[in-house]
């Protein structure tokens, strides 16, 4: 029988599913909230056997770092909204930082934009340092965008706590070592990271573009770096992230705050706990529903079976 891949809950299905990473698939719940459950599956083969493990250890990481958020929020970092057995249910963005550079009409965005969501990105990765952890796999793919165009950041799974080793590499936003073996996670790891990420959101493209993924590698390796003259805003700390000359996440975020002259215009906590309430209410009528629905479907097994004897 062939392989199907399994859901968490009776009502999910193709028709629900919004995107699928190594950490597992997101599902849509409603406008407001989505899910996001480990990969598993039916009469899997035996590389989908060690897919679903790895999956499962990604969003077991996940949940870990998440229950932390969930108790120390910033108005930057996704809202995970309730964790249960099944996985994460979080609240719902517009779409990724990486979706909108790819768009045609990047170009046109504002100066004034683009700094926000620099300032945005370097106060959440700030704050993560500040309870002891790196986000491990920071680019605008993992980078939610809301509809009034704030920051969210998002995806943990491969998050660790300073000072452990990195778990993946997305070029060109992990610096290998000359062996080509990951570096230890903290505030050079996450700098660099950082840095192509303001590169890529100034410039519109990746550091290094025009190079194929192997050769770009090896020049972010051996500190061949893109000149960054033409960013007159970020461009100093740009390479001084990439070249790790802060001494911590918190230096980048106080350097780039003291060239404005207002704070971070961020929405408090408190503007975003009032809606808390509801988005909970709402997952868990998402719940009752689907734990009804499955006992329903336990006593529709349960008749078939005596009309079969």
């Amino acid at each position: 029988m062939a392989a199907s891949l399994r859901m968490p809950f009776v009502s999910l299905s193709a028709d629900n599913f919004l995107s699928r990473g190594a950490g597992g698939h997101v599902f849509i719940i409603s406008s407001r909230v989505v899910f996001n459950c480990p990969t598993d599956f039916n009469n899997a083969a035996p590389q989908q056997i060690e897919e679903a493990r790895e999956s499962a250890t990604r969003i077991a990481r996940e949940k870990v770092v998440y229950k932390l958020l969930m108790k120390n929020p910033h108005p930057h970092i996704a809202r995970c909204i309730l964790c249960v057995p099944e996985g994460l249910f979080i609240e719902r963005m517009e779409t990724t930082l990486q979706a909108r550079i790819d768009h045609p009409a990047f170009e046109a965005t504002s100066t004034r934009t683009r700094i926000g969501w620099i300032r945005q990105i370097a106060s959440a990765l700030s704050w993560l340092e500040g309870l002891g952890y790196v986000h491990g796999d920071l680019r605008p793919a993992n980078i939610l965008l809301s509809a009034d165009d704030a920051v969210r950041l998002a995806d943990f799974d491969a998050s660790v706590k300073a000072g452990d080793q990195l778990l993946v590499a997305s070029e060109p936003f992990c610096k290998l070592d000359e062996n080509f073996e990951l570096p230890v996670a903290g505030p050079s790891s996450e700098q660099f990271a950082l840095a192509s990420c303001i590169y890529t959101i100034q410039s519109g493209h990746v550091p290094h573009h025009e190079l194929d993924a192997p050769t770009r590698v090896q020049r972010l390796i051996y500190n061949d770096l893109p000149k960054t003259d033409d960013d007159g805003v970020f461009g100093d700390v740009t390479l001084k992230c990439w070249q790790a000359e802060y001494v911590s996440i918190k230096a980048v975020f106080e350097d780039v705050e003291s060239r404005f002259d207002t704070g971070l215009n961020s929405l408090p906590i408190e503007g975003l706990d009032h809606e808390m309430p509801s988005l909970l209410a709402e997952c868990e009528e998402f719940l009752a529903s689907e734990r009804e629905r499955e006992r329903e479907r336990e006593r529709e097994r349960e008749r078939e079976a005596i009309k079969t004897n």
